[in-house]
């Protein structure tokens, strides 16, 4: 039963490896861009990138996420469904963010007022 889950265990982590990459998440957007400049052709660097904007997104940094998304989109590959998706989705959590802030204001400052 043990090997059984070992086996899963490494399975699991290989599968995670090739979808999202085995590199960390880097501090910044900048730091992901500078990062894939030492990568050779556009390819490995909107790769890279994509799995860091994901990582931003994941860790719920979606100004992060927009940054790097943007920089594809510019400077690498304006086509790339993926960079316009994570885009997408990052304004909509960002969004989402502000609007449940500007509900807990309102209910502060309602509740201040009483």
């Amino acid at each position: 039963m043990r090997k059984a889950m070992f086996v899963l265990l490494i399975f699991a982590a290989a599968v995670s490896c090739a979808t999202m990459g085995c590199t960390q998440k880097a501090a910044s957007s900048a730091e992901a861009i500078r990062q894939s400049e030492t990568m050779q052709t556009a390819d490995q660097k909107v790769d890279y990138l994509i799995g860091q904007a994901n990582a931003f997104l994941s860790s719920k940094d979606y100004s992060e996420a927009i940054k790097t998304a943007q920089y594809v989109l510019s400077d690498l590959d304006q086509n790339s469904k993926e960079a316009k998706a994570i885009l997408d989705k990052a304004r909509n959590k960002l969004s989402e963010q502000v609007k449940s802030m500007m509900e807990d204001v309102k209910k502060s400052m309602n509740a201040a007022a009483k």
